[in-house]
């Protein structure tokens, strides 16, 4: 064996070890959602990886780059079940709007992480709200649709549309605050997100008829 082909000590090259995308992503998702961006250090998550000092910059340029490489993995993640929910089958609108509701609710139970980076970054404007925003924007456009169409019928109670936006939405910060949650009594194995999802529909979907189910679909 020449001196060349001996492994050397410490930790492996990146040559010698291939951490599959999915991997460095999650991990990194999990900082900047805990450290916020500014405090992410990719040289420091690089090697918490295992890698080199220079592996994440080698693999993604800048660490804007990652970022946005971060969120489009969280997106791929969440919107195929709420695109799924928002298909035009055959169901009515009030039920495509419910169900909806109730994937980005159960979205956010699962990955808890991507939705305290967004309440993050939503805090000040920036140029990586305005790329949330964009990335978020066919989802948002859908859900719009058929709020504009519901409230038309009357059956959704006269608001806003950035009113019902926020009413649907905020209640994630159940899933991303897990300390403040945990200290009002939520177990960590809660599972709620349904449950979250019919109270807060209930006050804003227009009464229905006596006899007739709640908003759940």
């Amino acid at each position: 064996m020449t001196q060349s082909s001996r492994r050397r000590p410490g930790r492996p090259a990146a040559d010698e070890v291939v951490l599959p995308p999915q991997e460095v992503l999650q991990r990194a998702l999990e900082a900047f959602a805990d450290q916020g961006y500014e405090a992410v250090s990719v040289r420091r998550l690089s090697v918490e990886l295992g890698m080199g000092h220079t592996f994440i910059s080698d693999r993604y340029g800048s660490k804007e780059a990652l970022w946005k490489a971060v969120v489009g993995y969280a997106m791929d993640q969440a919107a195929p079940e709420v695109a799924a929910e928002l298909a035009d089958d055959g169901r009515d609108d009030l039920e495509r709007l419910v169900a909806s509701v109730r994937a980005l609710h159960r979205a956010a139970a699962e990955s808890a992480h991507f939705a305290r980076l967004v309440d993050q970054e939503a805090r000040v404007e920036s140029p990586r709200l305005a790329y949330l925003h964009e990335l978020m924007a066919p989802v948002n456009e859908a859900i719009k649709s058929l709020f504009d169409r519901l409230i038309a019928d009357g059956r959704l109670r006269p608001m806003p549309w950035y009113l019902f936006y926020f009413l649907t939405t905020a209640p994630s910060s159940l899933y991303s605050q897990p300390p403040l949650a945990r200290l009002m009594g939520r177990p960590d194995d809660a599972d709620d997100h349904d449950l979250m999802t019919d109270l807060v529909l209930g006050g804003l979907l227009s009464p229905e008829p006596e006899g007739t189910d709640g908003p759940r679909q």
